[in-house]
């Protein structure tokens, strides 16, 4: 295994902790000393002296002058400012404050993202879609946003309208034209000649050839908003503009070639319904906005800021804001989003400003009671499930918030996080301790990328065999895993231990492309946290020691939330239980269960026929005791009879335990899965999948309960692809092969086939298809099956406008030799 030499070690750590002292988010401002070098890589300080010497003399650290002398990465700082030649490069402090003064370099391009609230929270994930989608080449991709009123679509397209800009894709005076459809849902004939324009003489009243939106948009961005009120002769005029860059105009008969237009569209329904199949599939990339209420705390909190500044610009009067109102505002639901959340703001100012009798002499006084009265009702009616990450924000507030109406010229009156201008405002407010509140709100945004990030771990299929992990994580980083926690005497969930190896393993990737994440040191973590920073501490020693790139100091905020993330779960998850009469029929559904979610989770015993009644509730009582952990047990039983155990139970011990039945392998992946989220409940659990799977048989749905999860479960972590579409082409594509096979097609294989096929359409949409060694060979060995699957994927390259290799096609043809070589 390659290792670093002493002086790249130094070199990199070097220039990591001048980036995180420039971005403020360590504690040296002006330089790094030997002594600290020495003691954070556990080098003598005599070998760290003679290493920076070096390093100086190569000009790749610079020296401040003083006792002690200290030090800054070259690199690090010229990807900041503008550094003088110099033939020796000391600086004095005085010289080095006038050099951090001085702006980026003139020809840094801002990305208009970074203006945008939640940019690096809850929409990163989502902005990170579309800027892929927009500077993929040569023209880009079409996007289609979904998500509810107010969420703040429109808004979205003018951030992707100025990073297309700004990244050279579009011309600086290029077109961006809006064209809602639902104003002209009552007259079809007037939407589309407004789209495609009108010939002379096309119907009453065109006196004259007229050219439409769609020539206007030329050479940019088209935004058709609400476009599920398109009706679907529009639609198809739309192909050929889409497919051929060619339209006619009403009443026209040659078609009109026009150049590249990138059509961003938006809608707030289910486009299956509204929108034609040979439509949706020219939209490649479908993204959807989440609702307000779903964001991160911290975001909703800069909104409400954001709103009650233009408030205070707009009466012309500073505004005093009980902490009652920020907290109420926070907590009850917003069904409007944005938009909701701005009237309910506007409307309590109103009331306070009214209190007043217009006299704006004083500030102006908000308190509890002037919040319009459907908010005051939602606010109590949520306040017990309040989410603790709200309860930390609301602590480190002022009883009462100042909020001035001219803007501040004082970046540090207000929290750092909300110094970058949102829209066109920049908050202005007064908190009780800055450094308190920015060390907690970045602690709760780790704690959030580690709890999404730990979710998503569930969703990787079987990867506890080390020689499919390796296929997808660095063989090197397993290694180094792997000895870190052998040697440290470790016993960590198989799902933590996997999590730690994708984030080592995207980490590296990422050091490599200097793409380094920024997670804020913070005390708070040390000291809420103990053991699991501590653990933290161990695991990033020995792996810096073993790994060959260097893992920063910042990385410890995370890998604590990750290791916390760990042990909730453990802590909250609910027991599941599967009950089945007959041999391995309970055990064999757990197994492929706990396979696909890569847990242990879900507990099967199998019940001879002929065993007593006595014999099997103890066996059941058992194991129940065993994995309760407070949070109570679900049993799922083949038979009514065994469902009487759970009122037996409840009424002879303190466990909670529901049961339902009959069970299936769709319903027990279902209950495991939920019964591990932190917010599950006993009841709640229970209720869902009764609603969900036993009310089928008297409700049919147009989509089966087991496709429905899967959507939800893609949805998560598909990034372009719409979920519902691919689930639907992959289902006709699984009959295709089973039917031509002449096999059965059950639960556990459709399950398997249709979460690997998605993600696979969406890599080689991205140019990553997985390798696969001596693909020939097997191709060789199986080629009936592998002409079959290949033949069967036809269509779905065309949809997709991909074409599928021979590597992945393996993949495939081992999901079925392996699904029926295991039944066999």
């Amino acid at each position: 295994m390659r290792q670093f030499s002493r002086k790249d070690r130094i070199k990199m750590f070097l220039e990591e902790e001048t980036k995180g002292s420039l971005n403020g988010s360590v504690e040296q401002n002006s330089g790094i000393s030997t002594s600290y070098i020495s003691k954070k890589l556990d080098i003598t300080r005599s070998n760290v002296s003679k290493e920076l010497n070096k390093l100086f003399r190569e000009k790749q650290v610079i020296k401040i002058s003083g006792k002690p002398v200290l030090y800054l990465s070259v690199n690090a700082l010229a990807s900041k400012i503008n550094l003088p030649q110099k033939n020796n490069f000391i600086f004095t402090q005085e010289e080095l404050s006038k050099l951090l003064t001085v702006k980026k370099k003139d020809n840094a391009i801002e990305d208009p993202f970074e203006k945008m609230i939640g940019y690096q929270g809850s929409l990163k994930s989502v902005v990170e879609q579309l800027k892929a989608a927009i500077l993929y080449l040569p023209y880009g991709m079409n996007i289609l946003l979904s998500g509810s009123t107010g969420v703040g679509k429109t808004t979205m397209v003018s951030y992707l309208y100025n990073f297309a800009i700004s990244k050279g894709f579009l011309k600086k005076n290029a077109p961006m034209i809006t064209f809602n459809c639902a104003d002209y849902v009552d007259n079809p004939q007037l939407l589309m000649s407004l789209l495609f324009g009108y010939e002379k003489g096309a119907f009453t009243g065109a006196n004259s050839t007229k050219e439409g939106i769609i020539k206007q948009a030329e050479h940019g961005i088209l935004f058709l908003d609400e476009v599920h009120r398109l009706p679907p002769q529009a639609q198809e005029m739309l192909f050929q503009v889409i497919d051929n860059q060619t339209y006619r105009r009403l009443g026209q008969v040659t078609p009109n070639t026009i150049g590249h237009i990138l059509f961003v569209m938006a809608t707030t329904e289910d486009i299956s319904s509204a929108l034609l199949r040979t439509f949706t599939r020219r939209i490649p990339v479908s993204v959807n906005l989440p609702d307000l209420d779903d964001r991160f705390p911290t975001e909703k909190l800069d909104y409400i800021y954001l709103f009650f500044k233009a408030e205070a610009k707009q009466i012309g009067s500073s505004l005093l804001v009980d902490k009652s109102v920020i907290e109420a505002l926070l907590t009850y639901k917003t069904p409007s989003n944005l938009g909701q959340l701005k009237v309910d703001i506007k409307l309590t100012c109103a009331k306070a400003y009214m209190k007043e009798n217009g006299v704006l002499e004083n500030k102006i006084s908000i308190t509890f009671n002037d919040l319009p009265e459907k908010t005051i009702k939602s606010y109590f009616k949520e306040k017990k499930y309040q989410e603790v990450l709200i309860q930390d924000l609301v602590s480190q507030l002022n009883e009462t918030i100042e909020i001035d109406s001219i803007k501040s010229n004082n970046p540090e009156s207000y929290p750092n996080y909300l110094t970058t201008p949102n829209a066109t405002l920049e908050p202005s407010f007064k908190v009780s301790s800055k450094k308190e509140y920015l060390h907690n709100t970045g602690l709760n945004e780790a704690y959030v990328a580690a709890k999404g990030f730990y979710q998503q771990i569930d969703a990787f299929e079987e990867l506890d065999r080390s020689q499919t992990i390796t296929k997808i994580i660095n063989y090197s980083v397993y290694t180094a895993v792997k000895t870190t926690l052998t040697e440290l005497q470790l016993n960590l969930h198989k799902n933590t231990i996997l999590g730690l190896m994708l984030h080592i393993n995207t980490l590296k990737n990422r050091i490599y492309s200097k793409n380094i994440p920024k997670y804020p040191q913070t005390t708070s973590v040390k000291q809420q946290y103990p053991q699991e920073y501590t653990l933290a501490l161990d695991i990033r020693k020995r792996l810096n020691q073993l790994i060959d790139f260097y893992i920063p100091e910042g990385e410890l905020t995370f890998l604590t939330m990750l290791l916390h993330m760990s042990k909730e779960k453990n802590q909250k998850s609910i027991g599941i239980l599967a009950l089945s009469h007959g041999d391995n029929i309970a055990s064999s559904m757990c197994e492929v269960v706990n396979s696909f979610l890569n847990s242990t989770h879900a507990i099967g015993i199998d019940l001879p026929l002929d065993e007593g009644t006595d014999k099997i509730f103890k066996k059941v009582l058992n194991t129940i005791e065993r994995i309760d952990n407070g949070h109570g047990v679900l049993i799922l039983s083949d038979m009514g009879s065994l469902s009487l155990f759970a009122n037996l139970i409840q009424e002879k011990t303190n466990h909670q335990v529901r049961n339902i039945s009959p069970i299936s392998t769709p319903m027990l992946l279902e209950a495991t899965r939920k019964s591990q989220l932190p917010s599950a409940t006993l009841d709640n659990l229970f209720n869902s999948l009764k609603s969900d799977f036993l009310m089928e048989k008297i409700t049919p749905k147009s989509f089966s309960f087991s496709n429905q999860k899967m959507i939800d479960s893609l949805g998560q972590f598909l990034l372009f692809i719409d979920p519902k579409k691919v689930i639907s082409s992959l289902q006709k594509t699984l009959t295709r092969i089973t039917n031509h096979q002449k096999i059965p097609e059950n639960d556990d294989l459709k399950i398997k086939f249709m979460f690997h096929c998605s993600n696979m359409v969406e890599r080689i949409m991205l140019k990553k298809p997985l390798p696969y060694n001596n693909v020939q060979k097997f191709k060789q060995r199986n080629p009936e099956l592998f002409k079959t699957i290949k033949c069967s994927f036809k269509e779905i390259e065309n949809d997709y406008f991909i074409e599928i290799p021979d590597t992945e096609l393996a993949y495939i043809v081992e999901i079925f030799d392996t699904h029926y070589s295991l039944n066999q």
